[in-house]
C-alpha cells in the first residue's frame, strides 16, 4: 500500500473511534411483520418523547447531503424511508435506511410541496414496493 492509502486509512479510523462509528449493517435489516406490530402499540402517544435516537445510513446521508448540495442556496425537501426500534441498546429510535428527494418549489427560506411532490411521493411509494423496498416513510428532511 502506499503511504498516502496507509495515511487515509489511519485518519478513517481515527475519525469512526472519535464518532463512535458501529460497523452493525443488521440494523438496516427489515422485518416488516415486526414493524407493524411495533407501529400498532404506538406507545410515542402516551410519551411524546418517546425516540431518544436516530440511526442514519451512509446511503441515506450521502443522498440527503448530495441532495443538498445540489439545491445551492435554495430549500430542499425530501422523505426518509426507514423502521422504528423501540429495542434498540441505546433507547427507542427511528432507523432511516433510504431516503428520496421531492420536486418542490424552494426559496432561502422555504419549501412548498404541491400536487406534484404528492403525486411523486405515492409514485415512488408504490414503485419500491413493486421491487421489494417495503419500509416506511419514517419522516421528512428539508
Amino acid at each position: 500500500r502506499t503511504v498516502i492509502a496507509m495515511a487515509a486509512s489511519d485518519a478513517q479510523k481515527r475519525w469512526e473511534l472519535e464518532n463512535s462509528v458501529e460497523h452493525v449493517d443488521s440494523i438496516y435489516n427489515y422485518d416488516s411483520a415486526q414493524h407493524q406490530k411495533w407501529v400498532a402499540e404506538k406507545p410515542w402517544v402516551s410519551d411524546p418523547r418517546y425516540f431518544k435516537h436516530v440511526r442514519v445510513s451512509a446511503l441515506a446521508l450521502i443522498k440527503m447531503v448530495m441532495h443538498a448540495r445540489k439545491g445551492g442556496s435554495l430549500e430542499v425537501m425530501g422523505l426518509m424511508q426507514g423502521k422504528i426500534d423501540p429495542t434498540h441498546p441505546r433507547g427507542p429510535c427511528f432507523i432511516v435506511m433510504d431516503v428520496f428527494p421531492l420536486p418542490v418549489e424552494g426559496t432561502e427560506t422555504r419549501v412548498n410541496a404541491q400536487a406534484e411532490a404528492y403525486e411523486y411521493m405515492i409514485q415512488y411509494r408504490d414503485s419500491c414496493a413493486d421491487v421489494g423496498r417495503t419500509e416506511n416513510v419514517v419522516g421528512w428532511y428539508h
